[in-house]
């Protein structure tokens, strides 16, 4: 097992603490002393563009920014020559250490770098690392390991997977150059790594030290703001406040900033008191104190730091029953049930952004509320206490016999919407968002909009429908025209029959395109709505009209925006990080699972394959979006969208329909209607349809459906740890094989081999349902491959299509071809999150850390997983970065012989590739590796 040998090292760590705590207690200096402070240490300078007075900073955080090799070409596998410019996958990636005693000389987070041309030799094969700097004391956890210092304990997550950022020179950096930025979520560290070489990327920059931020915690997406200029500030979510207690922010950089440092420490700033006072919901005093809402002081390392706090006073019904025909009106339901929010029934003042993107033209950036941190990272205390905390806990089951409906447990329901500046002013704070004045308490907010709780009643609280929104996503086209290529659907709203032989070729004859409308016009369609979905509560929910500011009345009475659940998977199953494509046709949903059989969680598999067989498969499904985007802003009795919850069923254990046999008739002709035979819905034809999936898919109801059942490739082993995340429940269960998890527990893979049913491959590896973890992070490849010698694939037109009203919006298209055709690749990564190396009991569902590889065809929706995606060493589906080969493997470039690892996040990059995105419009980058 690695941290056999990975003994931790302390020395040099205590006195670089005491220093901190001394930066710390001092307490923020006066003003004058600030600037003086920041005119000597910097903190928004780039080291490729130094400003006045920042050679200490230099001198202390040189820039590294090349090492001095770097991995070779792609070969092209038939030909023996060069593929130049080959396409990667850079892999935001966490050491594999699950212990806090742990090596600090081979603990690193890092940067992997995956050749992802399927032409190459060494397609699937990681290709070189890049590592990031250390620095001591910022992290504010955990602060006993390792010095907490910035190499390591990160929990590397999220990063920008929409696009990169490639500077225009008027921001500090070096015109041309392309960045990445990516966030630890426990230690709150942001780092930039630049990827102008994808081949060639050295040690990364450090932002961010998370001991710099003063009201934030738990690093999440990152988007690059829109501006008129060439230059953009970065902005990213915190979900939580400084101590990881409730009210988070949306906070924004510079891109050039680094963090301020003396004698390679981070200089820490002392956290703001007042907007802890966020966390308990206390009369009108939210909005009453100056300062509370917004943080941008130019105190130590604060410096260019500004903290939009996300909290408002809406009045805005965390469960509005209005927006469903199945509302669950039970009194508790009305009400926050989480100990940090308990008795709160207002969605505003429960701000807890995770997801979050851009409007298609920029001019809104949106966010959803998932958890307060903390209580998410205190599953083995919840579990443990389940009969004391459950929902129905003094009624037999039945009923809520307890205020909490499981111990600290605290998620949002709600999503929240800001006004951007499309601005980019250089030094300036405040800059990136603008004042839209709808509320008195928080005047950045336009909007609060909750989702409702539907039919099923659960024993977990977190498992109702509305609880936990953690993915969300927007459209990235800004209308279709009736009748484009790709949208014609035979006067069939269900798009069922424009997969049909008759459907494709009705698509691909259509002369119609994007700029063949205006707005106004009759065919005019506008994408103005977003997607969310509950991660636990199991359920994905669309809104036709995000816009629309939390003054307006909407058409089912509530203000704001109004949201309909669309798709229910059931309890807990994971529904996480999804894609959604640039033409709008698909969206790629991860179903993680979670939940696992008795055999293996013997207290906790109440929930597994409930109301279904197959229900918390590990799977990821492509779901046909286009009935609900074809709606429109759905905005009248008449149009609005009907689609809904499966109705109720009180003789169920669930009290829902969810699960049985659909009724809807299948009008594909039979292309896909294996994955629509059980109701997820009400079954309205603006409902969406799945068209596709990887993993094992459901075949039937419960007594007619295959079983779930495990992979095929068993033999494999893995690194084994110990699982804290249900300690103590285990312990109380006696069982003591779901704690210490042996090599063959965390091993296995996933297979090609589907074993019955719809579907593509089988995910349901051993460490998935062990660890309770499975797909969990999508991205859509979006610069494309070299062309195979079947004619698959092709590099992708990154130029911006004018939409008809000056607006850039994605082709979808390889340079060449006609749009919605060919076939779509996408990656996804089965990894959630451990705290084990905090130490902390941590979210309860972790994953077999691999990365695979799947395609669909853009006019079908059919899924595969691509198979030849090969781990280089094991040669099963999928590269594994935490099996037992990996623990004395050589990886390539700065890591090392590092050992195990756990993958989190990716974006698809090449040189040159200009991935533009809303209000973003970069010049073409510099081409260090391919053609110039």
């Amino acid at each position: 097992m690695k941290q056999d040998n990975r003994q931790r090292k302390l020395g040099g760590v205590a006195s670089a603490l005491a220093m901190a705590a001394t930066i710390v207690a001092a307490g923020a200096p006066v003003q004058a002393e600030a600037q003086l402070v920041q005119n000597l240490l910097g903190g928004n300078s780039s080291s490729t563009a130094p400003a006045a007075g920042n050679g200490l900073v230099q001198t202390l955080l040189p820039r590294d920014q090349t090492p001095a090799a770097g991995a070779p070409a792609a070969i092209n596998k038939y030909t023996n020559k060069i593929i130049p410019n080959g396409s990667v996958l850079l892999v935001w990636t966490a050491d594999g250490c699950s212990t806090p005693v742990c090596n600090p000389q081979t603990a690193q987070d890092f940067l992997a770098v995956v050749d992802a041309e399927p032409n190459s030799t060494t397609y699937g094969n990681v290709i070189w690392t890049a590592e990031l700097p250390k620095v001591l004391v910022s992290n504010v956890l955990p602060v006993a390991t390792a010095g907490a210092a910035t190499d390591s304990h990160n929990d590397p997550h999220h990063m920008l997977s929409y696009t990169s950022y490639i500077s225009g020179g008027g921001d500090g950096l070096k015109a041309g150059r392309k960045y990445q930025f990516a966030g630890g979520v426990i230690s709150k560290n942001v780092f930039r790594f630049d990827v102008t070489s994808v081949r060639n990327i050295g040690k990364a920059e450090l932002a961010v030290c998370g001991t710099q931020v003063r009201r934030s915690s738990l690093t999440d997406d990152f988007v690059v703001m829109p501006s008129k200029t060439g230059n953009h500030k970065i902005l990213y979510t915190y979900m939580s406040n400084y101590v990881y207690g409730p009210g988070g922010s949306v906070t924004e950089i510079e891109p050039d900033r680094v963090a301020p440092t003396l004698l390679n420490i981070c200089l820490a700033t002392a956290p703001a008191v007042l907007p802890l006072l966020e966390s308990v919901q206390v009369g009108g005093l939210i909005g009453n104190i100056p300062g509370l809402i917004t943080d941008d002081a130019n105190l130590l390392g604060h410096t260019g730091i500004t903290e939009y706090g996300a909290a408002v006073r809406a009045n805005q019904p965390r469960n509005p029953t209005n927006y469903t025909s199945y509302p669950d009106l039970r009194p508790s339901r009305r009400y926050n049930q989480g100990a940090f929010y308990l008795g709160n029934d207002d969605a505003g003042i429960e701000a807890l952004p995770h997801g979050m993107g851009l409007t298609y033209d920029g001019k809104y950036l949106v966010s959803s509320d998932y958890a307060v941190a903390a209580s998410i990272g205190v599953a083995a205390i919840n579990g443990a206490l389940r009969g004391v905390c459950n929902q129905g806990a003094f009624t037999g089951g039945t009923g809520n016999g307890s205020p909490l409906g499981v111990c600290g447990s605290t998620f949002g329901s709600s999503v929240r919407v800001f006004e951007t500046s499309y601005q980019y002013n250089r030094g300036k704070t405040r800059d990136s968002l603008k004042e839209a004045n709808v509320y008195a308490s928080n005047p950045y907010i336009r909007s609060v909009s909750a989702v409702p709780d539907g039919p099923r009643e659960e024993l977990v609280l977190f498992h109702e429908e509305n609880e936990g929104l953690m993915p969300f996503g927007l459209p990235h086209q800004s209308h279709h025209c009736k009748n484009q290529k790709g949208w014609v659907d035979l006067n069939d709203p269900t798009y069922d029959s424009a997969i049909t032989p008759a459907g494709l070729a009705a698509n691909a004859s259509s002369a119609v395109n994007i700029d063949s409308c205006k707005p106004g016009d009759p065919d005019y369609v506008p994408h103005d709505g977003a997607f969310t979905g509950a991660m636990c509560g199991g359920v994905l929910y669309y809104s036709p009209n995000i816009r629309i500011s939390g003054k307006e009345t909407n058409v089912f009475g509530g203000k704001g925006p109004y949201w309909r659940a669309v798709y229910d998977v059931g309890p807990c199953p994971g529904v996480s990080y999804f894609s959604i494509s640039d033409d709008d046709r698909f969206l790629i949903q991860p179903i993680s699972g979670i939940e696992s059989p008795a055999s293996i969680d013997p207290v906790g598999a109440v929930e597994f394959d409930r109301d279904y067989p197959r229900e918390h498969s590990r799977r990821v499904l492509t779901i046909d979006i286009r009935p609900l985007l074809a709606k429109g802003r759905a905005e009248t009795a008449a149009t609005a969208i009907a689609c809904d919850f499966p109705p109720p069923d009180r003789s169920r254990a669930s009290k829902s329909s969810l699960g049985k046999l659909a009724q809807r008739p299948d009008l594909s002709g039979g292309i896909s209607g294996a994955f629509n035979v059980l109701k997820h819905n009400n079954e309205a034809a603006d409902c969406p349809r799945v068209r596709g999936a990887v993993g094992q898919f459901e075949t039937g109801p419960t007594g007619v459906g295959l079983a779930t059942t495990l992979s095929s490739n068993v033999s494999q082993l893995g690194t084994g740890y110990l699982r804290a995340a249900q300690i103590i429940e285990e312990v109380t269960s006696v069982n003591p094989g779901g704690i210490l998890l042996d090599k063959t527990k965390t091993g296995g893979e996933p297979s090609g081999v589907t074993g019955g049913g719809p579907g593509s491959g089988n995910l349901n590896s051993l460490q998935n349902l062990y660890t309770h973890g499975g797909p969990h992070f999508t991205v859509i490849d979006r610069v494309g491959y070299q062309k195979t010698p079947g004619n698959e694939g092709g590099y992708l037109d990154l130029r911006p299509k004018n939409n008809g009203s000056g607006i850039g919006v994605p082709r979808d298209a390889v340079v060449g071809a006609a749009p919605a055709t060919g076939v779509q690749r996408y990656a996804f990564i089965q990894y959630f999150v451990e705290l084990n190396h905090v130490p902390g009991p941590g979210t309860g569902s972790d994953g077999d850390r691999t990365i695979c590889l799947a395609k669909y065809d853009r006019r079908t929706g059919a899924t595969v997983l691509d198979t030849s995606f090969t781990d280089e060493l094991l040669g099963t589906p999928c590269i594994d970065f935490d099996s037992a080969a990996r623990d004395a493997w050589l990886w390539p470039g700065a890591r090392g012989k590092k050992g195990a690892a756990k993958p989190h996040a990716a974006v698809f990059e090449r040189d040159g590739a200009a991935l533009f995105g809303p209000g973003y419009y970069p010049a073409a980058p510099l081409d260090l590796d391919g053609t110039r």
